[in-house]
């Protein structure tokens, strides 16, 4: 955790930067009414002042760090299937069962699905030892 001027990073406020499309903290050094990106030097805008597509490219970031934070990064459906050796539909049916870890993002019109890496792995090593998706007695 990073603490600057008495704050730590929990309770300093992120702003956006048009240039990088990024949300941030604002450099250090920059003013409280003028904040500065720390990766380009722009000029900020308070996350309260997006754009509706601002908006929407926060929130999937927002998403995507959950999904990393949470453990669950990964392929998507598709990728899941190569890597496990087996049809599309099967990863929706090991999902629906709690064997696959799906995680979705369906927002302004756009619609993402990834399948938890580790699910994956551990679907995947069930597989070849016991020749069920699961190390359970279900199949």
């Amino acid at each position: 955790m990073v603490e600057i001027e008495g704050k730590d990073e929990t309770e300093r406020e992120r702003f956006w930067c048009g240039e990088c499309g990024l949300a941030n903290f604002p450099h250090e050094s920059s003013a409280s009414d003028n904040p500065l990106c720390p990766d380009c030097g722009s000029e900020m805008k308070p996350l309260g002042n997006l754009s509706k597509t601002e908006r929407s490219s926060f929130a999937f970031q927002e998403w995507m760090d959950g999904l990393h934070t949470g453990g669950l990064w990964g392929p998507s459906p598709g990728g899941a299937a190569a890597r496990l050796g087996c049809d599309r539909s099967m990863i929706d049916k090991l999902a629906e069962r709690g064997i696959l870890e799906k995680s979705v993002y369906d927002r302004d019109g756009y619609f993402v699905v990834m399948i938890s890496e580790r699910s994956v792995k551990k679907a995947k090593e069930n597989k070849a030892k016991r020749g069920k998706w699961t190390d359970s007695g279900e199949d």
